[in-house]
């Protein structure tokens, strides 16, 4: 009995014995708190006694006791923390009493003790002790309840909720956290949060990013508590949760955020759905961000095996949006599939167009909801897919990538249709990937060093240049369109400002394949029966873009080419005198464009002389005349163009005049071509004849340099050299009739003949009298070692010892 009054007394001495007193005694709950960390055995009994205690004053609505109970406890847990295990299940049922009270007063002094609780309590007995732990568990459900609580007066509802979301603050620090069963606390700390966002009028992620609340500030009488205040401390409590998250952990914390916007239907308009993946993409460790991109595909696989309805739709909408924006954020995500996650966005968008056409633009009101959820699909996974190249992961990310698009386009096939689609509309979504691709590496590059040095190669595109020649006239030229497109996002202006000598672009074989390939599809190409007017300005404009990228190699290489495409019209190769009047004037056009590149005066002076004389006489085509053009822009076939007009082109490019001003007067000739042969031979050879194809190799290998004194030889030439002189800086050789008559001595030699040895030892000094003398290996010792010492007698056979030609 005295142990028991011992303790009591203790605890009894801390409450005021005067009304009105705040707070407990000091001197008296210093005694307290040593007393029990001194004696940790005795914490239990402590508990026990003050849960009694609060037990009846909260019957009898002692308020002051109360206050100052809540006191102790916290106290007792800052002095004996290390003993925490033992009081703590007596804590947790005090603090559950007190929210019970429904009083502010106490339960904002409940809610500061819980917050000291939570930053000691190590969750070591949670799953342990089955009572306490499901006192633990209503406990952080009462202070959730209150994070939503809707009281009439507006201002006790603003203070409950302060206080219900800073406890649950606290309760996502703490260490308990993740020590039992984390599934179960989640449940109950997501839902207010989850809510609390979604009503709130500003992005959940730009909440995040506001300055941090205390939540050790009192929620009764704070100036800075409003509305504001409520939502940045969810925010702030869910960016919080996902930092701590390992990968394990990841899903089990989506799957609330899942089910409460299945539940909520808050999955359209898409803003909070996007705007709380963008809290959780920011707030999750670098390792761990990919992992939200699996999840979503996850959702997107799931929905896809379900029946299609508004709601499926407007959830694919939303995740698809969800997708656009991670896989497009400034955020790496390391540790991610790309063409795993590749392969999945190309089949959900080929999924989506089954029965619909690709929407380019945004739908009207009177279309209604689904042809936006329609849009928002197409566009948000065919975005996605170009984000997806917007961060590099590995070095041949981007070519592995197009790669996989460029197979899409099925370059080769006969089909009509491919996964249920018509081939030409199955190329042209391929298409808008592609150049999404393009466009989204090429942003990427101008900001990433190691990004532009790791553009798509020339050799990717390889397989597709066969499309040029398609039997679809939309297809060839969206593709045309795509891959000058590519040419000039990938053209480095620096290279074709004009120098007094040409920068040297094209080097790479596969780029000289790639150049040879695209010329003889254009070849193909303009003697298609079928080609329009819309594929002579995608052969211009593509036959440009490869020019520039190339620069002064592009321009020499192409020369051949163009000539040729002359030498077609003036043979009548291609029918149809409209179209001929279009190649012809492509070709003028093509060295006007090459003349203001290289900013040749006299070439420009010379076309456009041909170009009046061609005009007055009706020999030019309107597609490439300003003032004309736009009456022909919807026209397309040949046969609606000028169909009254069959002037049949004669004035041609004049091929000696051109080639004299490039050789002379353009920045095309190297170096060493002093007299410009070498450039003129280059651009008087024929295109596709022996003499072009071998140039192929002068375009890859050029010497800017005389190389003949650093290459290897086999042997230093002796010529004026005196044998006798003390000069050692040449080679020297042994010939072979010195080597001869040494052996010949060797083989006369009847065993040890000093004489001999002598004579032998002094013919090859004199012979080898530029040899070093700091040798490392004597020439004497390796000659007199051939010595075998088997005798003529013994030996018969032709023989390195015994050689035919002695005597």
């Amino acid at each position: 009995m005295h142990l028991y009054v011992k303790h009591a007394t203790l605890i009894n001495n801390c409450y005021p014995e005067k009304e009105g007193e705040n707070g407990p005694r000091s001197s008296e709950l210093s005694y307290l708190t040593f007393y029990a960390s001194s004696r940790p055995v005795k914490l239990t009994k402590v508990g026990i006694f003050l849960e009694n205690k609060v037990k009846r004053d909260v019957s009898k609505n002692r308020k002051q006791n109360n206050q100052v109970s809540l006191e102790i406890i916290k106290a007792l847990i800052q002095s004996c923390h290390r003993d925490l295990n033992l009081f703590s299940k007596y804590a947790v049922k005090i603090l559950s009493m007190i929210l019970g009270t429904q009083d502010l007063d106490l339960m904002d002094l409940s809610c500061e003790t819980f917050i000291v609780f939570c930053s000691y309590h190590d969750g070591s007995t949670l799953g342990v002790d089955a009572e306490f732990t499901s006192d633990f568990e209503g406990l952080v459900q009462k202070f959730a309840d209150l994070c939503n609580n809707s009281n009439s007066d507006s201002s006790i509802s603003l203070s409950m909720q302060h206080i219900g979301h800073r406890a649950i603050q606290a309760a996502i620090s703490s260490q308990a956290l993740h020590a039992s069963n984390f599934k179960v606390q989640l449940g109950l700390i997501m839902p207010p949060l989850v809510t609390t966002l979604s009503s709130s009028s500003t992005s959940a992620n730009v909440l995040a990013k506001n300055e941090s609340v205390d939540i050790r500030q009192s929620s009764l009488n704070n100036k800075k508590l409003e509305e504001g205040v409520i939502d940045t401390l969810a925010a702030k409590s869910a960016n919080l949760l996902f930092t701590q998250l390992s990968g394990s952990a990841v899903r089990t914390a989506l799957s609330p955020l899942f089910t409460f916007m299945d539940n909520k239907k808050k999955w359209w308009p898409p803003n909070f759905s996007v705007s709380i993946m963008e809290l959780v993409l920011d707030a999750l460790q670098p390792q761990n961000r990919y992992l939200l991109v699996s999840e979503v595909l996850q959702q997107l696989e799931l929905l896809s095996k379900e029946n299609k309805t508004d709601v499926s739709e407007e959830k694919l909408a939303s995740l698809v949006s969800i997708l656009d924006t991670i896989l497009n954020a400034s955020i790496p995500l390391v540790g991610i599939s790309v063409l795993e996650v590749l392969n999945s966005l190309f089949n959900h968008l080929i999924s989506a167009l089954q029965g619909r056409s690709f929407r380019n633009e945004q739908p009207s009101e009177s279309e209604g909801t689904s042809a936006m959820y329609e849009y928002a699909i197409h566009q948000g996974l065919a975005h996605s897919i170009g984000g997806l190249a917007s961060q590099t992961y590995y070095q041949n990310q981007l070519n592995d990538v197009t790669g996989y698009i460029i197979a899409k386009l099925r370059a080769g096939t006969t089909l009509n249709q491919v996964d249920g689609l018509q081939i030409h509309e199955y190329r042209r979504v391929a298409l808008i990937c592609l150049e999404l691709i393009v466009s989204t590496s090429k942003e990427a590059g101008d900001d990433d060093e190691y990004v532009s040095e790791n553009n798509i190669a020339l050799g990717s595109w390889l397989p597709a240049i066969s499309l040029l020649t398609d039997r679809v006239p939309e297809t060839r030229v969206e593709f045309a369109q795509t891959l000058t497109r590519y040419l000039e996002a990938t053209t480095n202006e620096a290279d074709l400002i004009p120098e007094p000598y040409p920068k040297h672009l094209l080097k790479q074989h596969s780029d000289v394949k790639f150049v040879d390939y695209v010329h003889q599809t254009i070849i193909d190409w303009v003697q298609m029966p079928s080609c329009n007017v819309g594929d002579v300005g995608a052969m211009y404009t593509l036959l440009c873009a490869l020019t520039r990228r190339f620069g002064a190699d592009g321009s020499i290489r192409t020369v051949p080419l163009v000539f040729k495409l002359q030498s077609l019209v003036k043979q009548s190769a291609i029918k149809q005198t409209s179209r001929q009047r279009a190649i012809a004037a492509t070709t003028v056009e093509w060295f006007g464009m090459v003349a203001h590149m290289h900013q040749i005066s006299p070439l420009q002076d010379y076309l456009k002389g041909l170009k009046d004389d061609r005009v007055a006489h009706k020999e030019y085509s309107p597609i490439f005349l300003p003032e004309i053009a736009p009456t022909v822009d919807h026209i397309n076939n040949f046969e609606e163009l000028e169909p009254e007009n069959t002037t049949v082109v004669d004035k041609f490019i004049d091929r000696h005049v051109v080639v004299e001003i490039l050789s002379k007067d353009g920045p095309l000739r190297d170096e060493e071509d002093t007299h410009g042969l070498d450039l003129e031979s280059k651009l008087y050879v024929e295109w596709g004849s022996e003499a072009f194809v071998n140039q192929e190799r002068s375009f890859r290998i050029r010497a800017s340099r005389d190389l003949d004194d650093v290459k290897p030889k086999l042997v230093t030439p002796w010529t004026g050299a005196e044998f006798d002189s003390p000069d050692q800086s040449q080679k020297n050789t042994i010939k072979v009739e010195n080597l001869k008559e040494a052996l010949v001595s060797q083989q006369k030699s009847t065993g040890g003949n000093e004489n001999d040895l002598d004579s032998l030892q002094m013919m090859t000094k004199r012979s080898l009298a530029k040899r070093p003398t700091d040798t490392k290996t004597d020439i004497d010792s390796i000659l007199s070692s051939l010595s075998l010492g088997i005798s003529t007698s013994q030996s018969t056979s032709t023989s390195l010892v015994n050689p035919p030609y002695k005597g």
